[in-house]
Protein backbone atom coordinates (compact mmCIF):
# COMPACT_ATOMS: atom_id res chain seq x y z
CA UNK A 1 0.00 0.00 0.00
CA UNK A 2 1.63 3.55 -0.87
CA UNK A 3 1.10 6.30 1.53
CA UNK A 4 0.19 9.35 -0.22
CA UNK A 5 0.26 11.51 2.43
CA UNK A 6 3.21 12.04 3.90
CA UNK A 7 3.82 13.78 7.81
CA UNK A 8 6.25 17.03 8.93
CA UNK A 9 8.97 14.41 10.51
CA UNK A 10 9.31 12.37 7.21
CA UNK A 11 9.16 14.84 4.92
CA UNK A 12 11.85 17.64 6.94
CA UNK A 13 14.03 14.08 7.44
CA UNK A 14 14.17 13.39 3.31
CA UNK A 15 15.21 16.90 2.89
CA UNK A 16 17.93 16.95 5.46
CA UNK A 17 18.95 13.49 4.45
CA UNK A 18 18.68 14.74 0.79
CA UNK A 19 20.83 17.76 1.83
CA UNK A 20 23.62 15.19 3.68
CA UNK A 21 23.60 12.79 1.03
CA UNK A 22 24.62 15.48 -1.52
CA UNK A 23 27.28 17.28 0.30
CA UNK A 24 28.40 14.01 0.99
CA UNK A 25 28.84 12.66 -2.65
CA UNK A 26 30.61 15.79 -3.26
CA UNK A 27 33.15 15.70 -0.28
CA UNK A 28 33.89 11.40 -1.48
CA UNK A 29 34.22 13.21 -4.78
CA UNK A 30 36.58 15.91 -3.81
CA UNK A 31 39.06 14.14 -1.87
CA UNK A 32 39.09 11.19 -4.65
CA UNK A 33 40.39 13.72 -7.19
CA UNK A 34 43.01 15.26 -5.42
CA UNK A 35 45.95 14.82 -6.82
CA UNK A 36 44.38 13.52 -9.82
CA UNK A 37 45.16 14.85 -13.36
CA UNK A 38 42.49 16.85 -14.26
CA UNK A 39 41.61 17.77 -10.54
CA UNK A 40 40.71 21.49 -11.40
CA UNK A 41 38.41 20.64 -13.91
CA UNK A 42 37.12 18.02 -11.82
CA UNK A 43 36.57 19.80 -8.50
CA UNK A 44 34.49 22.94 -10.74
CA UNK A 45 32.65 20.15 -12.32
CA UNK A 46 31.28 18.78 -8.68
CA UNK A 47 31.24 22.03 -7.26
CA UNK A 48 28.61 23.07 -9.77
CA UNK A 49 26.21 20.11 -9.57
CA UNK A 50 26.45 20.18 -5.30
CA UNK A 51 26.01 23.46 -5.64
CA UNK A 52 22.84 23.45 -7.39
CA UNK A 53 21.69 20.77 -5.84
CA UNK A 54 22.32 21.88 -2.45
CA UNK A 55 20.77 25.57 -3.20
CA UNK A 56 17.41 23.28 -4.04
CA UNK A 57 17.45 21.31 -1.10
CA UNK A 58 18.18 24.35 1.40
CA UNK A 59 14.89 25.65 -0.06
CA UNK A 60 13.31 22.59 0.26
CA UNK A 61 14.27 22.23 3.84
CA UNK A 62 13.45 25.88 4.48
CA UNK A 63 9.83 25.20 3.23
CA UNK A 64 9.48 21.55 5.53
CA UNK A 65 10.63 23.24 8.36
CA UNK A 66 8.01 26.04 8.36
CA UNK A 67 4.98 22.70 7.91
CA UNK A 68 2.42 22.47 10.94
CA UNK A 69 4.25 21.24 13.73
CA UNK A 70 3.09 17.14 14.51
CA UNK A 71 3.61 15.93 18.06
CA UNK A 72 6.66 13.27 17.91
CA UNK A 73 5.64 10.10 18.31
CA UNK A 74 6.87 6.88 19.86
CA UNK A 75 7.58 5.82 15.94
CA UNK A 76 9.53 8.99 15.47
CA UNK A 77 11.83 8.06 18.50
CA UNK A 78 11.76 4.48 17.41
CA UNK A 79 13.37 5.10 14.14
CA UNK A 80 15.75 8.00 15.38
CA UNK A 81 16.95 5.03 17.97
CA UNK A 82 17.39 2.36 14.77
CA UNK A 83 19.44 5.32 12.67
CA UNK A 84 21.79 5.77 15.48
CA UNK A 85 22.50 2.15 15.82
CA UNK A 86 23.07 1.96 12.20
CA UNK A 87 25.19 4.91 11.96
CA UNK A 88 27.08 3.98 14.68
CA UNK A 89 27.64 0.23 12.82
CA UNK A 90 28.67 1.10 9.69
CA UNK A 91 30.81 3.95 11.18
CA UNK A 92 32.54 0.35 13.29
CA UNK A 93 32.92 -1.12 10.25
CA UNK A 94 34.37 1.20 8.19
CA UNK A 95 36.95 2.12 10.91
CA UNK A 96 37.89 -1.91 11.40
CA UNK A 97 38.04 -2.41 7.83
CA UNK A 98 40.12 0.47 6.96
CA UNK A 99 42.77 -0.34 9.63
CA UNK A 100 42.76 -3.99 7.98
CA UNK A 101 43.47 -3.10 4.91
CA UNK A 102 46.23 -0.62 5.87
CA UNK A 103 47.96 -3.12 8.15
CA UNK A 104 47.64 -5.86 4.82
CA UNK A 105 49.26 -3.83 2.62
CA UNK A 106 46.08 -3.33 0.39
CA UNK A 107 45.65 0.43 0.51
CA UNK A 108 43.68 0.65 -2.75
CA UNK A 109 40.72 -1.37 -1.27
CA UNK A 110 40.07 0.73 1.11
CA UNK A 111 37.56 3.31 -0.36
CA UNK A 112 35.91 0.55 -2.44
CA UNK A 113 35.39 -1.58 0.86
CA UNK A 114 34.10 1.63 2.81
CA UNK A 115 31.76 2.39 -0.23
CA UNK A 116 30.21 -1.18 -0.01
CA UNK A 117 29.65 -0.66 3.69
CA UNK A 118 28.15 2.56 3.03
CA UNK A 119 26.08 0.76 0.35
CA UNK A 120 25.30 -1.81 2.74
CA UNK A 121 23.63 0.62 5.41
CA UNK A 122 21.71 2.31 3.27
CA UNK A 123 19.40 -1.22 2.64
CA UNK A 124 17.59 -1.16 6.38
CA UNK A 125 17.66 2.55 6.11
CA UNK A 126 15.36 2.50 2.83
CA UNK A 127 12.49 0.56 5.06
CA UNK A 128 13.39 2.42 8.01
CA UNK A 129 12.44 5.50 6.22
CA UNK A 130 10.09 4.19 3.66
CA UNK A 131 12.30 5.95 0.92
CA UNK A 132 13.00 2.73 -1.32
CA UNK A 133 15.38 4.59 -3.71
CA UNK A 134 17.77 4.04 -0.93
CA UNK A 135 17.80 0.15 -1.87
CA UNK A 136 18.74 1.62 -5.08
CA UNK A 137 21.37 3.91 -3.80
CA UNK A 138 22.63 0.85 -1.66
CA UNK A 139 23.15 -1.74 -4.64
CA UNK A 140 24.42 0.89 -6.88
CA UNK A 141 27.06 1.66 -3.94
CA UNK A 142 27.92 -1.89 -3.83
CA UNK A 143 28.24 -2.96 -7.43
CA UNK A 144 30.17 0.09 -8.62
CA UNK A 145 32.48 -0.53 -5.64
CA UNK A 146 32.70 -4.89 -6.66
CA UNK A 147 33.26 -3.43 -10.42
CA UNK A 148 35.72 -1.54 -9.51
CA UNK A 149 38.14 -4.16 -7.10
CA UNK A 150 36.92 -6.71 -9.79
CA UNK A 151 38.22 -4.13 -13.08
CA UNK A 152 40.71 -1.98 -12.08
CA UNK A 153 44.56 -2.68 -11.07
CA UNK A 154 45.61 -2.65 -7.72
CA UNK A 155 48.88 -0.69 -8.71
CA UNK A 156 46.60 1.67 -11.25
CA UNK A 157 46.75 5.43 -10.46
CA UNK A 158 45.56 8.88 -11.74
CA UNK A 159 48.10 11.48 -10.87
CA UNK A 160 49.07 10.88 -7.72
CA UNK A 161 45.33 8.61 -6.14
CA UNK A 162 44.85 5.12 -6.63
CA UNK A 163 42.23 4.61 -9.34
CA UNK A 164 40.36 2.81 -7.28
CA UNK A 165 39.94 5.66 -5.40
CA UNK A 166 39.07 7.92 -8.07
CA UNK A 167 36.39 5.62 -9.57
CA UNK A 168 34.56 3.81 -6.76
CA UNK A 169 34.49 7.91 -5.31
CA UNK A 170 32.86 9.16 -8.52
CA UNK A 171 30.68 6.66 -9.25
CA UNK A 172 29.02 6.49 -5.84
CA UNK A 173 28.72 10.07 -6.15
CA UNK A 174 27.07 10.08 -9.20
CA UNK A 175 24.94 7.54 -8.23
CA UNK A 176 24.26 9.74 -4.82
CA UNK A 177 23.38 12.89 -6.89
CA UNK A 178 20.66 10.78 -8.93
CA UNK A 179 19.26 9.52 -6.02
CA UNK A 180 19.05 12.88 -4.47
CA UNK A 181 17.37 14.24 -7.94
CA UNK A 182 14.81 11.58 -6.91
CA UNK A 183 14.28 12.65 -3.18
CA UNK A 184 14.34 16.02 -4.50
CA UNK A 185 11.40 15.93 -7.32
CA UNK A 186 9.57 13.59 -4.95
CA UNK A 187 9.75 16.74 -2.04
CA UNK A 188 8.64 18.86 -4.60
CA UNK A 189 5.59 17.01 -5.04
CA UNK A 190 4.98 16.94 -1.12
CA UNK A 191 5.70 20.89 -0.44
CA UNK A 192 3.31 22.12 -3.52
Amino acid sequence: MVQTQKTKPYILGLSIGTSWLIAAAAGFAIFATAGTTNALLTLIAVLVIAGTLLAVSVRQIVAAAKLPSEPRSAGDRRIGRQFALIFVLEGVAIALVSIACYFMGHLSWIVPLDLIIVGIHFLPLAKLFGVPRYTTLGLLFCIISILTLLLVPAHAHIGTAFARFVYSSLGCAASAWLISVGNLLELRRLLS
